[in-house]
Protein backbone atom coordinates (compact mmCIF):
# COMPACT_ATOMS: atom_id res chain seq x y z
CA UNK A 1 0.00 0.00 0.00
CA UNK A 2 2.67 2.35 0.84
CA UNK A 3 4.38 1.85 -2.62
CA UNK A 4 1.20 2.91 -4.32
CA UNK A 5 0.34 5.69 -2.25
CA UNK A 6 3.97 7.01 -2.85
CA UNK A 7 2.88 6.55 -6.54
CA UNK A 8 -0.16 8.24 -6.46
CA UNK A 9 1.31 10.75 -5.00
CA UNK A 10 3.58 11.86 -7.13
CA UNK A 11 1.47 11.11 -10.24
CA UNK A 12 -0.56 13.44 -9.07
CA UNK A 13 1.62 16.12 -8.41
CA UNK A 14 3.12 15.39 -11.76
CA UNK A 15 -0.39 15.27 -13.34
CA UNK A 16 -2.20 18.96 -12.08
CA UNK A 17 1.27 20.64 -13.63
CA UNK A 18 1.34 18.42 -17.19
CA UNK A 19 -2.55 18.37 -17.37
CA UNK A 20 -2.56 21.97 -17.09
CA UNK A 21 -0.15 22.16 -19.90
CA UNK A 22 -1.65 19.75 -22.56
CA UNK A 23 -5.02 21.11 -21.59
CA UNK A 24 -3.56 24.89 -22.46
CA UNK A 25 -2.27 22.73 -25.48
CA UNK A 26 -6.00 21.73 -26.94
CA UNK A 27 -6.86 25.23 -26.50
CA UNK A 28 -4.63 26.07 -29.02
CA UNK A 29 -5.96 23.94 -31.25
CA UNK A 30 -8.83 25.81 -32.12
CA UNK A 31 -6.69 28.87 -32.67
CA UNK A 32 -4.63 27.52 -35.10
CA UNK A 33 -7.03 25.97 -37.16
CA UNK A 34 -8.90 28.72 -37.44
CA UNK A 35 -6.69 31.77 -37.47
CA UNK A 36 -3.36 29.61 -39.65
CA UNK A 37 -3.18 28.71 -43.56
CA UNK A 38 -2.94 24.92 -43.23
CA UNK A 39 0.36 25.45 -45.61
CA UNK A 40 1.46 27.58 -42.83
CA UNK A 41 0.70 25.20 -39.99
CA UNK A 42 1.48 22.14 -41.75
CA UNK A 43 5.09 23.63 -42.10
CA UNK A 44 5.77 24.74 -38.82
CA UNK A 45 4.39 21.22 -37.56
CA UNK A 46 6.88 19.44 -39.54
CA UNK A 47 9.40 21.87 -38.61
CA UNK A 48 8.52 20.97 -35.16
CA UNK A 49 8.58 17.12 -35.54
CA UNK A 50 12.21 17.51 -36.74
CA UNK A 51 12.66 19.64 -33.48
CA UNK A 52 11.77 16.99 -31.33
CA UNK A 53 14.54 14.45 -33.38
CA UNK A 54 17.13 16.91 -32.89
CA UNK A 55 16.98 17.44 -29.63
CA UNK A 56 17.49 14.48 -28.01
CA UNK A 57 20.43 13.71 -30.58
CA UNK A 58 22.06 17.30 -29.87
CA UNK A 59 21.66 16.45 -26.08
CA UNK A 60 22.76 13.10 -25.85
CA UNK A 61 19.55 12.00 -24.17
CA UNK A 62 22.16 13.32 -20.95
CA UNK A 63 18.36 14.41 -19.67
CA UNK A 64 17.97 10.80 -19.12
CA UNK A 65 21.17 9.74 -17.54
CA UNK A 66 20.92 12.84 -15.34
CA UNK A 67 17.52 11.82 -13.86
CA UNK A 68 18.41 7.88 -13.40
CA UNK A 69 21.95 9.06 -11.77
CA UNK A 70 20.32 11.74 -9.20
CA UNK A 71 17.44 9.07 -8.14
CA UNK A 72 20.60 6.87 -6.28
CA UNK A 73 22.14 10.22 -4.95
CA UNK A 74 19.58 12.38 -3.67
CA UNK A 75 21.09 12.47 -0.41
CA UNK A 76 24.58 13.24 -0.94
CA UNK A 77 25.32 16.54 -1.72
CA UNK A 78 29.26 15.64 -3.36
CA UNK A 79 27.52 13.43 -5.58
CA UNK A 80 24.99 15.57 -6.75
CA UNK A 81 27.78 18.28 -7.08
CA UNK A 82 29.56 16.05 -9.23
CA UNK A 83 26.93 14.11 -11.33
CA UNK A 84 25.19 18.53 -12.24
CA UNK A 85 28.82 20.08 -13.03
CA UNK A 86 29.90 16.97 -15.29
CA UNK A 87 26.26 17.15 -16.99
CA UNK A 88 26.35 21.08 -17.82
CA UNK A 89 29.67 20.49 -19.28
CA UNK A 90 27.99 17.80 -21.46
CA UNK A 91 25.42 19.88 -22.30
CA UNK A 92 27.45 23.23 -22.92
CA UNK A 93 29.98 21.20 -25.34
CA UNK A 94 26.97 20.01 -27.19
CA UNK A 95 25.20 23.74 -27.47
CA UNK A 96 28.54 25.22 -28.63
CA UNK A 97 28.52 22.41 -31.93
CA UNK A 98 25.11 22.80 -32.28
CA UNK A 99 25.61 26.49 -32.50
CA UNK A 100 28.65 26.34 -34.99
CA UNK A 101 26.94 23.42 -37.08
CA UNK A 102 23.77 25.45 -37.51
CA UNK A 103 25.97 28.06 -39.43
CA UNK A 104 27.53 25.42 -41.88
CA UNK A 105 24.13 24.35 -42.02
CA UNK A 106 22.32 27.31 -42.98
CA UNK A 107 24.99 27.78 -46.15
CA UNK A 108 24.35 24.39 -47.78
CA UNK A 109 19.92 24.74 -47.03
CA UNK A 110 17.96 27.08 -47.22
CA UNK A 111 15.44 26.62 -44.01
CA UNK A 112 12.17 28.34 -43.49
CA UNK A 113 11.77 29.95 -39.81
CA UNK A 114 15.50 29.11 -39.84
CA UNK A 115 16.52 32.00 -36.90
CA UNK A 116 13.47 30.77 -35.01
CA UNK A 117 14.15 27.07 -35.34
CA UNK A 118 17.91 27.56 -34.16
CA UNK A 119 16.99 29.65 -30.69
CA UNK A 120 14.25 27.14 -30.44
CA UNK A 121 16.26 23.73 -30.47
CA UNK A 122 18.88 25.54 -28.09
CA UNK A 123 16.80 26.74 -25.90
CA UNK A 124 14.56 23.60 -25.94
CA UNK A 125 18.37 21.69 -25.22
CA UNK A 126 18.52 23.53 -21.94
CA UNK A 127 15.10 23.08 -20.71
CA UNK A 128 14.88 19.27 -20.98
CA UNK A 129 18.10 19.29 -18.76
CA UNK A 130 16.54 21.33 -16.33
CA UNK A 131 13.23 19.71 -15.91
CA UNK A 132 15.17 16.50 -15.68
CA UNK A 133 16.82 17.95 -12.99
CA UNK A 134 14.15 18.82 -10.74
CA UNK A 135 13.05 15.59 -10.98
CA UNK A 136 16.05 13.48 -9.97
CA UNK A 137 16.34 15.59 -6.99
CA UNK A 138 12.73 14.54 -5.83
CA UNK A 139 11.18 18.16 -6.62
CA UNK A 140 8.02 16.96 -8.39
CA UNK A 141 6.45 20.22 -6.89
CA UNK A 142 8.76 22.11 -8.29
CA UNK A 143 8.35 20.47 -11.73
CA UNK A 144 4.89 20.99 -11.85
CA UNK A 145 4.99 24.51 -11.09
CA UNK A 146 7.77 24.89 -14.09
CA UNK A 147 5.73 22.68 -16.26
CA UNK A 148 2.51 25.13 -15.36
CA UNK A 149 4.69 28.55 -16.03
CA UNK A 150 5.66 26.92 -19.44
CA UNK A 151 2.27 26.12 -20.48
CA UNK A 152 1.03 29.20 -19.67
CA UNK A 153 3.14 31.39 -20.99
CA UNK A 154 3.08 29.80 -24.02
CA UNK A 155 -0.79 30.00 -24.19
CA UNK A 156 -0.77 33.88 -23.97
CA UNK A 157 2.33 34.77 -26.42
CA UNK A 158 0.17 33.01 -28.93
CA UNK A 159 -2.66 34.49 -28.14
CA UNK A 160 -1.16 37.78 -28.45
CA UNK A 161 1.26 37.25 -31.24
CA UNK A 162 -1.89 35.15 -33.77
CA UNK A 163 -5.03 37.19 -32.85
CA UNK A 164 -3.73 41.13 -31.45
CA UNK A 165 -0.59 40.91 -33.59
CA UNK A 166 -1.53 38.90 -36.84
CA UNK A 167 1.32 36.80 -37.00
CA UNK A 168 2.07 33.69 -39.28
CA UNK A 169 2.83 29.92 -37.65
CA UNK A 170 6.08 31.22 -36.45
CA UNK A 171 4.35 31.94 -33.63
CA UNK A 172 4.56 28.64 -32.32
CA UNK A 173 8.20 28.68 -32.40
CA UNK A 174 8.70 32.10 -31.14
CA UNK A 175 6.13 31.43 -27.63
CA UNK A 176 7.59 27.89 -26.88
CA UNK A 177 11.34 29.94 -26.89
CA UNK A 178 10.43 32.64 -24.81
CA UNK A 179 8.08 30.26 -22.41
CA UNK A 180 11.37 28.07 -22.47
CA UNK A 181 13.55 30.65 -21.37
CA UNK A 182 11.60 31.45 -18.15
CA UNK A 183 11.20 27.60 -17.21
CA UNK A 184 14.95 27.84 -17.18
CA UNK A 185 15.29 30.73 -15.51
CA UNK A 186 12.91 29.31 -12.61
CA UNK A 187 14.51 26.08 -12.47
CA UNK A 188 18.28 27.92 -11.83
CA UNK A 189 16.65 29.79 -8.96
CA UNK A 190 14.67 26.92 -7.50
CA UNK A 191 17.17 24.84 -7.10
CA UNK A 192 20.22 27.62 -7.05
CA UNK A 193 21.96 25.36 -9.38
CA UNK A 194 25.02 27.33 -9.12
CA UNK A 195 26.06 25.92 -5.70
CA UNK A 196 26.38 22.56 -7.49
CA UNK A 197 28.15 23.53 -10.28
CA UNK A 198 32.06 23.17 -9.72
CA UNK A 199 35.00 23.28 -12.90
CA UNK A 200 36.95 21.01 -10.22
CA UNK A 201 34.17 18.26 -10.24
CA UNK A 202 34.51 17.64 -13.64
CA UNK A 203 36.01 14.46 -14.78
CA UNK A 204 36.53 11.76 -17.60
CA UNK A 205 34.99 9.18 -15.23
CA UNK A 206 31.91 10.56 -14.84
CA UNK A 207 31.68 11.70 -17.99
CA UNK A 208 32.05 8.72 -19.26
CA UNK A 209 29.23 7.21 -16.68
CA UNK A 210 26.92 9.53 -18.04
CA UNK A 211 27.49 8.84 -21.74
CA UNK A 212 27.68 4.77 -21.15
CA UNK A 213 24.18 5.29 -20.11
CA UNK A 214 22.82 8.41 -21.90
CA UNK A 215 24.59 7.54 -25.63
CA UNK A 216 22.30 4.10 -26.63
CA UNK A 217 19.34 6.39 -25.86
CA UNK A 218 20.01 8.24 -29.05
CA UNK A 219 19.13 5.47 -31.22
CA UNK A 220 16.08 4.88 -28.81
CA UNK A 221 15.03 8.52 -29.09
CA UNK A 222 15.45 8.61 -33.23
CA UNK A 223 14.10 5.35 -33.34
CA UNK A 224 10.81 6.52 -31.38
CA UNK A 225 10.61 9.93 -33.96
CA UNK A 226 10.86 7.56 -36.93
CA UNK A 227 7.83 5.02 -35.23
CA UNK A 228 5.38 8.27 -34.05
CA UNK A 229 6.71 11.62 -36.63
CA UNK A 230 8.26 9.61 -39.68
CA UNK A 231 4.64 9.42 -41.06
CA UNK A 232 4.10 13.51 -41.49
CA UNK A 233 7.34 13.25 -43.63
CA UNK A 234 5.96 10.64 -45.99
CA UNK A 235 2.74 12.50 -45.99
CA UNK A 236 4.10 15.44 -47.06
CA UNK A 237 6.32 13.59 -49.78
CA UNK A 238 3.26 11.95 -51.30
CA UNK A 239 0.12 13.75 -50.55
CA UNK A 240 1.46 17.18 -49.64
CA UNK A 241 1.84 19.50 -46.58
CA UNK A 242 -2.29 19.92 -46.36
CA UNK A 243 -2.67 16.40 -46.35
CA UNK A 244 0.21 16.75 -43.38
CA UNK A 245 -1.84 19.34 -41.38
CA UNK A 246 -5.04 17.08 -41.72
CA UNK A 247 -3.21 13.98 -40.26
CA UNK A 248 -1.88 16.67 -37.49
CA UNK A 249 -4.93 17.20 -36.20
CA UNK A 250 -6.30 13.50 -36.29
CA UNK A 251 -3.26 12.81 -34.06
CA UNK A 252 -3.75 15.75 -31.68
CA UNK A 253 -5.89 13.72 -29.59
CA UNK A 254 -3.50 10.47 -29.33
CA UNK A 255 -1.06 12.81 -28.57
CA UNK A 256 -2.44 14.71 -25.47
CA UNK A 257 -3.67 11.07 -23.98
CA UNK A 258 -0.28 10.40 -24.69
CA UNK A 259 1.24 13.19 -22.71
CA UNK A 260 -1.18 12.80 -20.25
CA UNK A 261 0.42 9.27 -19.76
CA UNK A 262 3.70 10.51 -19.75
CA UNK A 263 2.76 12.10 -16.38
CA UNK A 264 2.27 8.83 -15.16
CA UNK A 265 5.26 7.07 -16.81
CA UNK A 266 7.79 9.68 -15.00
CA UNK A 267 6.05 8.99 -11.99
CA UNK A 268 6.37 5.03 -12.82
CA UNK A 269 9.78 5.01 -14.02
CA UNK A 270 10.42 6.62 -10.55
CA UNK A 271 8.69 4.09 -8.59
CA UNK A 272 10.20 0.97 -10.75
CA UNK A 273 13.45 2.34 -10.02
CA UNK A 274 12.97 2.63 -6.23
CA UNK A 275 11.35 -0.96 -6.18
CA UNK A 276 12.69 -2.69 -8.71
CA UNK A 277 14.89 -4.72 -6.43
CA UNK A 278 12.47 -5.66 -3.74
CA UNK A 279 11.00 -9.21 -3.36
CA UNK A 280 7.28 -8.77 -4.55
CA UNK A 281 8.21 -6.92 -7.49
CA UNK A 282 7.13 -9.56 -9.49
CA UNK A 283 3.51 -8.87 -8.23
CA UNK A 284 3.89 -5.04 -7.71
CA UNK A 285 4.91 -5.00 -11.48
CA UNK A 286 1.85 -7.34 -12.85
CA UNK A 287 -0.65 -5.19 -10.72
CA UNK A 288 0.42 -1.98 -11.46
CA UNK A 289 1.20 -2.58 -15.54
CA UNK A 290 -2.28 -4.19 -15.73
CA UNK A 291 -4.13 -1.43 -14.28
CA UNK A 292 -2.44 1.61 -16.02
CA UNK A 293 -2.64 -0.12 -19.31
CA UNK A 294 -6.63 -0.51 -18.60
CA UNK A 295 -7.13 2.57 -17.48
CA UNK A 296 -5.81 4.33 -20.77
CA UNK A 297 -7.15 1.82 -22.97
CA UNK A 298 -11.00 2.80 -21.38
CA UNK A 299 -10.08 6.74 -21.51
CA UNK A 300 -9.27 6.09 -25.35
CA UNK A 301 -12.27 4.35 -25.76
CA UNK A 302 -14.47 6.87 -24.10
CA UNK A 303 -12.74 9.60 -26.26
CA UNK A 304 -14.20 7.84 -29.45
CA UNK A 305 -17.86 7.52 -27.25
CA UNK A 306 -18.25 11.78 -26.41
CA UNK A 307 -15.94 12.86 -29.28
CA UNK A 308 -18.86 12.98 -32.10
CA UNK A 309 -20.98 15.07 -30.20
CA UNK A 310 -17.98 17.77 -29.76
CA UNK A 311 -16.27 17.62 -32.90
CA UNK A 312 -17.33 19.91 -35.37
CA UNK A 313 -17.68 22.88 -32.71
CA UNK A 314 -13.69 23.00 -31.20
CA UNK A 315 -12.08 21.94 -34.91
CA UNK A 316 -12.10 24.28 -38.18
CA UNK A 317 -14.78 23.13 -41.38
CA UNK A 318 -10.71 22.40 -43.20
CA UNK A 319 -9.86 19.67 -41.10
CA UNK A 320 -12.93 17.83 -40.66
CA UNK A 321 -11.69 14.98 -42.65
CA UNK A 322 -9.29 14.01 -39.73
CA UNK A 323 -12.42 12.57 -37.61
CA UNK A 324 -11.94 9.31 -39.55
CA UNK A 325 -8.32 8.85 -38.85
CA UNK A 326 -8.83 9.41 -34.99
CA UNK A 327 -9.98 5.54 -33.84
CA UNK A 328 -6.77 3.78 -35.41
CA UNK A 329 -4.48 6.00 -33.66
CA UNK A 330 -6.57 6.03 -30.66
CA UNK A 331 -6.42 2.33 -30.70
CA UNK A 332 -2.46 2.52 -30.95
CA UNK A 333 -2.06 4.64 -28.01
CA UNK A 334 -3.16 2.03 -26.09
CA UNK A 335 -0.33 -0.12 -27.35
CA UNK A 336 1.79 2.73 -27.29
CA UNK A 337 0.88 2.73 -23.29
CA UNK A 338 2.17 -0.76 -22.47
CA UNK A 339 5.20 -0.08 -24.71
CA UNK A 340 6.43 2.60 -22.01
CA UNK A 341 5.43 0.67 -19.10
CA UNK A 342 7.25 -2.18 -20.15
CA UNK A 343 10.57 0.36 -20.90
CA UNK A 344 10.13 1.48 -17.05
CA UNK A 345 11.45 -2.05 -16.10
CA UNK A 346 14.65 -1.23 -18.80
CA UNK A 347 15.25 1.93 -17.09
CA UNK A 348 15.26 0.70 -13.42
CA UNK A 349 17.63 -1.91 -14.62
CA UNK A 350 19.75 0.80 -16.76
CA UNK A 351 19.76 -1.82 -19.46
CA UNK A 352 19.20 1.29 -22.68
CA UNK A 353 20.78 -0.83 -25.02
CA UNK A 354 17.55 -3.04 -24.51
CA UNK A 355 15.94 -0.25 -25.23
CA UNK A 356 16.95 1.36 -28.04
CA UNK A 357 17.09 -2.44 -29.69
CA UNK A 358 13.31 -2.90 -29.61
CA UNK A 359 12.28 0.18 -30.88
CA UNK A 360 14.84 0.22 -33.70
CA UNK A 361 13.19 -2.77 -35.01
CA UNK A 362 9.94 -1.44 -35.06
CA UNK A 363 10.79 1.99 -36.38
CA UNK A 364 12.01 0.38 -39.52
CA UNK A 365 9.03 -1.51 -39.66
CA UNK A 366 6.88 1.58 -39.68
CA UNK A 367 8.49 2.98 -42.53
CA UNK A 368 8.26 -0.26 -44.19
CA UNK A 369 4.38 -0.35 -43.91
CA UNK A 370 3.95 3.34 -44.44
CA UNK A 371 5.84 3.44 -47.83
CA UNK A 372 4.04 0.12 -48.92
CA UNK A 373 0.55 1.17 -48.29
CA UNK A 374 0.27 5.00 -48.32
CA UNK A 375 -0.21 4.97 -52.44
CA UNK A 376 -3.17 2.26 -51.90
CA UNK A 377 -4.74 3.95 -48.73
CA UNK A 378 -3.42 7.61 -48.36
CA UNK A 379 -3.56 8.74 -44.77
CA UNK A 380 -4.75 5.14 -43.46
CA UNK A 381 -1.55 3.58 -44.49
CA UNK A 382 -0.13 6.26 -41.54
CA UNK A 383 -2.46 5.18 -38.98
CA UNK A 384 -1.86 1.47 -39.50
CA UNK A 385 1.78 1.53 -40.12
CA UNK A 386 1.63 3.05 -36.71
CA UNK A 387 -0.66 0.71 -35.19
CA UNK A 388 1.47 -2.37 -36.37
CA UNK A 389 4.73 -1.15 -35.25
CA UNK A 390 3.07 -0.18 -31.52
CA UNK A 391 1.76 -3.46 -31.30
CA UNK A 392 4.22 -5.91 -32.15
CA UNK A 393 7.17 -4.07 -30.11
CA UNK A 394 4.88 -4.04 -27.13
CA UNK A 395 4.78 -7.92 -27.43
CA UNK A 396 8.74 -8.07 -28.15
CA UNK A 397 9.18 -6.22 -24.87
CA UNK A 398 6.58 -8.25 -22.91
CA UNK A 399 8.42 -10.85 -24.02
CA UNK A 400 12.08 -9.67 -23.58
CA UNK A 401 11.71 -8.51 -20.04
CA UNK A 402 10.59 -11.64 -18.30
CA UNK A 403 14.36 -12.12 -17.38
CA UNK A 404 14.05 -8.97 -15.11
CA UNK A 405 10.35 -9.14 -13.77
CA UNK A 406 7.70 -11.80 -14.39
CA UNK A 407 5.12 -10.38 -16.00
CA UNK A 408 1.80 -11.60 -16.45
CA UNK A 409 -0.83 -9.14 -18.75
CA UNK A 410 -4.54 -9.56 -18.34
CA UNK A 411 -4.51 -11.09 -22.14
CA UNK A 412 -8.40 -11.82 -21.58
CA UNK A 413 -9.44 -8.14 -20.92
CA UNK A 414 -7.19 -6.76 -23.37
CA UNK A 415 -9.29 -8.99 -25.69
CA UNK A 416 -12.61 -7.89 -24.49
CA UNK A 417 -11.50 -4.31 -24.39
CA UNK A 418 -10.66 -4.30 -28.16
CA UNK A 419 -13.76 -5.95 -29.25
CA UNK A 420 -15.62 -2.88 -27.63
CA UNK A 421 -13.09 -0.56 -28.88
CA UNK A 422 -14.17 -1.97 -32.55
CA UNK A 423 -17.69 -2.12 -32.01
CA UNK A 424 -17.60 1.58 -30.72
CA UNK A 425 -15.27 2.99 -33.61
CA UNK A 426 -17.91 1.56 -36.12
CA UNK A 427 -20.68 3.27 -34.50
CA UNK A 428 -18.74 6.48 -34.12
CA UNK A 429 -18.35 6.42 -38.14
CA UNK A 430 -21.92 6.14 -38.71
CA UNK A 431 -22.83 8.89 -37.01
CA UNK A 432 -26.29 7.76 -36.14
CA UNK A 433 -27.36 10.12 -32.77
CA UNK A 434 -29.73 7.11 -31.42
CA UNK A 435 -26.11 4.91 -31.36
CA UNK A 436 -23.94 7.28 -30.64
CA UNK A 437 -26.28 8.68 -27.16
CA UNK A 438 -26.11 3.97 -26.79
CA UNK A 439 -22.28 4.38 -27.08
CA UNK A 440 -21.78 6.43 -24.66
CA UNK A 441 -23.95 4.11 -21.80
CA UNK A 442 -21.80 0.91 -22.67
CA UNK A 443 -18.80 2.43 -22.62
CA UNK A 444 -18.56 4.40 -19.20
CA UNK A 445 -20.37 1.06 -17.96
CA UNK A 446 -17.78 -1.22 -19.24
CA UNK A 447 -15.09 1.49 -18.04
CA UNK A 448 -16.39 1.35 -14.65
CA UNK A 449 -16.43 -2.46 -14.52
CA UNK A 450 -12.86 -2.61 -16.33
CA UNK A 451 -11.59 0.04 -13.84
CA UNK A 452 -13.24 -1.40 -10.92
CA UNK A 453 -10.11 -2.36 -8.43
CA UNK A 454 -8.76 0.70 -9.28
CA UNK A 455 -11.83 2.78 -8.36
CA UNK A 456 -12.32 1.15 -5.28
CA UNK A 457 -8.57 1.73 -4.26
CA UNK A 458 -9.05 5.17 -4.96
CA UNK A 459 -12.41 5.89 -3.08
CA UNK A 460 -10.79 4.28 -0.14
CA UNK A 461 -7.95 5.98 -0.33
CA UNK A 462 -9.42 9.66 -0.81
CA UNK A 463 -11.72 8.40 2.45
CA UNK A 464 -9.06 8.04 4.39
CA UNK A 465 -7.87 11.48 3.29
CA UNK A 466 -11.17 12.77 4.59
CA UNK A 467 -11.07 10.71 7.79
CA UNK A 468 -7.80 12.40 8.49
CA UNK A 469 -8.82 15.69 7.93
CA UNK A 470 -12.07 15.36 10.14
CA UNK A 471 -9.88 14.11 12.84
Amino acid sequence: MNKNKEFVKNTIILFIGKFATQFMSLLLLPLYTHYLLKEDYGTVDLLQTYISLFIPMLTLRIDSAVFRFLIDKRKQKEEINNILSNTIFILFSAITITFFASILIKAVIDIQYYIYVIINIIIMMCSSIMLQILRGLGKNKDYSIASVITGTTTLVINILLIIVFNFNASSILISSSIANIICILYVIVDVKLFQYLSVKKINKKTIKDILNYSLPMIPNALSWWIVNVSDRTIISLFLGVAFNAIYTVSCKFSNILNSIFSIINMSWQESATLHINDEDRNQYFTEMINNIFMIFSTISLLIISFLPFVYNAIIGKDYLLSYNYIPILLYANSWNVLIGLIGGIYIAKKKTKEIARTTIASAILNIIINLILIKFIGLYAACVSTLLSYMIMSIYRYIDCQKYVQLKLNVKEIIIFTIIFVISSYIYMQKNIILLILNVFITVFYSIIANKKVLVSGLNIFKGKISALRR
